[in-house]
């Protein structure tokens, strides 16, 4: 199962989400700063970094103002995880480019299971 199909099935399984729906995906790149909350921007190297950003929208999300997401920096993985309807971003996952600061990547793999 990809990164993003394992992401889809655990924020519609976490949400209780429709799980037919459609998923669409808008990439767009920015600046880690711009982004990122300050603390984990201080962690690390990423201050100005540009970010390679994957968030996800489909109607139940949108309603729910539920944003998930995967960013990349220069092909590697930086963060998983969502914004959720406090507008606060929530992580699954988050590396600084020199080491992994959270790691829940198993919750993403629970969903297999399933």
């Amino acid at each position: 199962m990809t990164l993003e199909k394992q992401l889809k099935h655990y924020i519609t399984h976490l949400f209780s989400l429709p799980q037919k729906e459609e998923w669409q995906c808008e990439a767009i790149d920015e600046v880690a700063d711009n982004i990122l909350p300050d603390q984990y921007i201080k962690l690390g190297s990423l201050t100005n970094k540009i970010l390679n950003t994957y968030t996800y929208y489909s109607a139940s999300l949108h309603k729910r103002n539920i944003y998930p997401f995967i960013l990349y920096y220069q092909k590697q993985l930086v963060a998983i995880g969502y914004i959720d309807e406090n507008h606060e971003m929530d992580f699954l996952y988050f590396h600084n480019t020199v080491m992994p600061l959270l790691d829940q990547r198993y919750l993403l793999q629970k969903g297999d299971e399933q």
